[in-house]
Formats: structure tokens, C-alpha cells, sequence
């Protein structure tokens, strides 16, 4: 066997017991076998680092390093600058792999030559029961990234920010791109990676995607930084000012700033989405004073400003409709309702796992129920994306349910 190192997978380690044996254990089925496997403990109070060190006595391959509490971010850049690899995979300590996640990639990557390559994912909660799987939305967005043909930001200069996901697990990135550019994350307690991948997009010249998923993400976990995600909606200004920074030193930002702002509103309304009412007037105090220019470029998606359950319903008016996307922003905004609706007939999503389940106090049907259940209309209720959404939408609905009304985007007009 070769013993050479071909794959430096990259896990920060903060807390995980519970979880680590099984993402561990994950990559010690893969299929492929020629990687190192470097583990930064954050400063873990439970048993997590007892954990590494008794996989680290049993395979050489385990590389294990421990540092004091800094972060994902920190952690991350720690494991670069040890990667021995050809190229560098990230995973999250409570996310795990599929059998041949790595042997797949890696393939794609020596095949097209390509300095980022990028698969699909699955969502799936504690219990490993998937809660999202075939989103033609995310991580990767279906209607407009080419399958395994390699691309750049030239080719995409509107939508290469927003045509797939800036999570980093997801992605398999030769070590030379993220040297040769000095690529590192920033030191937040979220959003660490968000001027990553978005910069990393750009320093790519050659990109493949191929729509297989081989991720299984843990999503929402009680005690991880997404279940607590408000309270740190701030960072993700940060990170924009980043690569705004960067996009200016290329002499790119008047090139790609369509594509910066698609990026800005998507992430900001994801992160406002988690926000409580004390921590959004905070976000927006942060976002004025950090972006006084700019930061009216993303007014549109200050949703706490108008989209109301007043809003929604005036909207949707004596019109029997069912709302497409059972995003965790209607969720959000469905938890005040005191009433069900009757003009609401249900909800529309492309994504398999949530078919058949609830949405408030709605069910969740798959795209092909339209006909039969015949609403007089259907109305747009994803806010992130929406942009691009919609203008496929209009397509499909125009191909496939003649006889439905594709309402206008409840986001409109505030764009």
C-alpha cells in the first residue's frame, strides 16, 4: 500500500463526546486509506481528548494536538499548517462520513484537476434520523451549478457566491490553493468559515461539483453554536467586511459585487432568522456602525423590519394558497400563529425527509401534490435565496402547473 499522505483531514475538537467516537469511526471506514487524520482539541472539558488519543494509540494515522480554548477557527488553522496531504478535507466532530466519501473526491479531483471539489450533503438530527436529503437548494444549487464540469467565478460572476453552500465539509481542497493564497479562517465564534469559502471561490480556477451525498451534517444539535446562533449574528458582518477587503485588493468587488450582495443578504437573513428581538436590534446597531455605506445594500432582508404574520396573511388575502419552502424562517414566524390559517392549504418542499410532516400547523407536501391539491396560488416563503429561487420557480411553474398561479415573491417588495 502506498503509505503516502494523499488527504489531510482537518477536525476541531471542542466538547463532543457524545458524538466524536462516531465521526471517528467514520472515517476509519472509508474506502480510501492513504490520509492522516489531524485533530485539534479546543480545550475540551469532557472526555473528548481521552477519545482522540485512544483512536491516536491504535492507528498512526491520527494525528492529535491540543491546544487552549480559541475556536473552530483557530483550530482549523492550526491543522493547515500541520497537513501533510496533496489535499485538505475539513469535518466537523459531530458530523460523519459515508463509506466512500473520501475514495470519491478524491477522484473527482484527480480527474478534473480541480482545486476545489464539492459534493452534496444530507441534514440529519441527534438520533441520525435525516431531516433533509436531495434539497435541489443546498448545499449546492441545482438549478444553476454544472455537474461535474469544471468552472470558475468567470463563468458564474452574478452567482458564484450563492450557487453552493460556503460550509466547508462539504469540500475537497488542494493544499496548494489554500497556501499559494494564504487562505485562513477568521478567528469568530461562528462564521469562522464564511470568508473562507467564499474567498477560496475565488482563488479556485478549477471547481467540479457532482450532486452525490456523502456528508451526513448534524444539524441543530442542543448544545452546539448553531442552537445558539443569535447571539453571535454579529460575526457574519465581520466576515463580509473580510471578503470585501479582499475582493477590493483584486480590483474584483466592482466585478463581482451582484454576487457579493446575493452572498450578504442570504447570510444575513439566515442569521437574523436565529436572532430573538433584543439580539436583532443589536445585529442591526452592529451593521450599521461596521458598514455605514453599505450596510443599506441588505436592508431588504432586515425581515424584523416587516414580514409579520399581519404581513403574511394581508399578503396571501382571500386567496387559497400553499407556501413553498418550509424554511426555519416560516417556521419562526408560523410559532406566534395563534389560528390555523384556512387559506393556507399547506406547504411545498423539495426536500424528501420533510414530506408528510408538519410546518406549524401545516402539512409539508412534495412539489408533484400541487395538481392534485389545486391551489389557486403559490407563494415564495423561502427568504434565503430567494433571488435566485424565484426565477426558476417561475420557469417550473410555467412548464409544469399551467393552472397554478405562481403568486408574486413575498419578498419583492422590499428588494
Amino acid at each position: 500500500m502506498n503509505n503516502e499522505v494523499l488527504i489531510s483531514i482537518i477536525i476541531p475538537v471542542y466538547n463532543v463526546e457524545e458524538y466524536l467516537r462516531e465521526c471517528l469511526d467514520s472515517i476509519l471506514a472509508q474506502t480510501f486509506n492513504n490520509f492522516e487524520v489531524i485533530c485539534v482539541d479546543d480545550g475540551s472539558t469532557d472526555q473528548s481528548l481521552d477519545i482522540l488519543k485512544e483512536y491516536a494509540q491504535k492507528d498512526s494515522r491520527f494525528v492529535i494536538i491540543h491546544q487552549e480554548n480559541q475556536g473552530a477557527g483557530s483550530a482549523r488553522n492550526k491543522g493547515i499548517e500541520l497537513a501533510k496531504g496533496k489535499y485538505v478535507q475539513f469535518l466537523d466532530s459531530d458530523d460523519y462520513f459515508e463509506p466512500t466519501m473520501l475514495e470519491e473526491m478524491y477522484n473527482h479531483a484527480e480527474k478534473y484537476n480541480a482545486d476545489m471539489t464539492v459534493c452534496s450533503a444530507c441534514k440529519v438530527d441527534e438520533n441520525k434520523n435525516i431531516i433533509e436529503s436531495q434539497n435541489p437548494n443546498s448545499p449546492i444549487n441545482l438549478d444553476l451549478a454544472p455537474m461535474e464540469t469544471p468552472f470558475s467565478w468567470v463563468d458564474f460572476k452574478d452567482d458564484i457566491f450563492t450557487m453552493f453552500n460556503v460550509v466547508i465539509w462539504n469540500k475537497l481542497f488542494s493544499k496548494d490553493l489554500i497556501k499559494k493564497n494564504n487562505l485562513e479562517f477568521q478567528n469568530l465564534s461562528s462564521c469562522n468559515d464564511v470568508s473562507f469559502g467564499n474567498i477560496s471561490k475565488i482563488c479556485a480556477k478549477r471547481i467540479v461539483i457532482f450532486n452525490k451525498e456523502l456528508v451526513n451534517y448534524r444539524f441543530h444539535r442542543k448544545d452546539n453554536i448553531s442552537a445558539t446562533r443569535g447571539k453571535h449574528a454579529q460575526n457574519i458582518i465581520l466576515a463580509f467586511l473580510k471578503i470585501k477587503e479582499f475582493l477590493k485588493k483584486q480590483n474584483l468587488y466592482k466585478t463581482l459585487k451582484n454576487s457579493y450582495i446575493k452572498a450578504g443578504k442570504m447570510h444575513i437573513s439566515w442569521e437574523i432568522g436565529n436572532c430573538d428581538d433584543l439580539e436583532y436590534k443589536n445585529f442591526t446597531k452592529k451593521l450599521k456602525e461596521l458598514m455605514p455605506k453599505d450596510w443599506e445594500l441588505f436592508k431588504p432582508v432586515l425581515r424584523k423590519e416587516f414580514l409579520t404574520l399581519e404581513y403574511l396573511n394581508n399578503f396571501i388575502g382571500s386567496k387559497k394558497v400553499m407556501l413553498w419552502g418550509a424554511s426555519l424562517f416560516i417556521q419562526n414566524l408560523l410559532s406566534f400563529e395563534k389560528t390555523q390559517n384556512p387559506n393556507i392549504l399547506g406547504f411545498v418542499d423539495r426536500n424528501r425527509a420533510s414530506w408528510g410532516k408538519m410546518c406549524g400547523n401545516y402539512k409539508i407536501y412534495s412539489p408533484k401534490d400541487i395538481n392534485s391539491i389545486a391551489p389557486e396560488g403559490v407563494l415564495l416563503t423561502v427568504l434565503s435565496n430567494h433571488e435566485t429561487i424565484y426565477e426558476s420557480l417561475k420557469k417550473e411553474f410555467k412548464e409544469k402547473y399551467p393552472n397554478v398561479e405562481l403568486l408574486p415573491n413575498i419578498f419583492m417588495e422590499v428588494l
